[in-house]
């Protein structure tokens, strides 16, 4: 087994709970492509509007996820935290309990002003597509109306949920200069076609050549072992201090929030849903 592949599937044994399914990934190699495209291409076939993927408990189902219906829409982990994998309207509008506020490290990749009144983490993983469709739907009015004016600090963590999620997550690593957060709105924007593609791992290669990465550094980027670690170690903490156990998930101000936050207010099922704006405004100095 590929090393850093196995520093993953290592955690999820520690989780306690789908080591089968992501063994499935871990026994493919960097340039096991036909085998990554067909992980791949199950792991998103679940629709944007499933409200939640469930970790599946056998190796059948390789892309460790299956379909269940509820709202808003969040991606389940391999693990066993005692929090409820499925997240629905109560589960976004209501913050579970106050965990403690995360510290930002040297390596974090962060958007907005250190002395922002707010700081959200968010855990997602690259080929979750209601990852995606919170980069699309929600994450430019947040950075427009909140980060760009000093008023929150954004800090992304990846939380690969599959094989393919983590080599792009070690590609974006390899980004040179700012471009990090460009190669990020890059994949999710394009997240079915490079899933989906007859060879997702050339696809991704094409992404980190475009990103400015050197042709021949690309496949070390994508077994990077430092690199592995770090994820690792962040994927570990965010399981066991924080009670991650599907993506997206936010840390704000040190509550934890499931799923695709909506930007605005909205009604589900007869539930109010807060919306990002609504949850940053009430943590904004009155």
């Amino acid at each position: 087994m590929n090393k850093p592949v196995a520093i993953v599937v290592a955690l999820v044994v520690i989780a306690g709970a789908g080591a089968a399914a992501y063994i499935g990934f871990g026994n493919r190699g960097p340039d096991a492509d036909s085998s990554a495209n067909t992980a791949a291409t199950s792991a998103t076939a679940t629709a944007t509007t499933d409200a939640s993927t469930t970790a599946a408990p056998a190796p059948a189902a390789s892309t460790g996820d299956s379909s269940t219906a509820s709202a808003p829409p969040a991606t389940t982990a391999p693990s066993a935290p005692a929090a409820t994998t499925t997240a629905d309207a109560s589960d976004v509008a209501t913050a579970e309990p106050a965990a403690p506020q995360p510290v930002i490290r040297p390596e974090d990749h962060v958007l907005g002003s250190a002395d922002a009144p707010v700081t959200i983490v968010e855990y997602a993983s690259m080929t979750c597509p209601h990852c995606a469709a919170f980069h699309a739907d929600t994450m430019p009015k947040l950075k427009s109306e909140f980060v760009d004016k000093g008023q929150v600090r954004l800090v992304f963590r990846p939380f690969p949920l599959d094989n393919l999620a983590l080599r792009a997550s070690l590609l974006a690593e390899c980004v040179p200069g700012d471009g990090y957060f460009d190669v990020l709105n890059t994949m999710f924007a394009g997240q079915k076609d490079w899933v989906q593609a007859e060879n997702p791992l050339d696809s991704l290669r094409a992404i980190g050549k475009t990103a400015g990465i050197e042709e021949g550094k690309i496949d070390g980027c994508m077994t990077d072992e430092k690199a592995t670690e770090r994820i690792a170690a962040a994927y570990k903490e965010a399981i066991d201090v924080y009670g991650v156990n599907s993506t997206p998930s936010f840390i704000i101000n040190g509550k934890k929030y499931n799923g695709a936050l909506p930007f605005d207010d909205l009604e589900s099922g007869g539930t109010k849903v807060s919306g990002m704006s609504t949850i940053i405004r009430g943590l904004l100095p009155q």
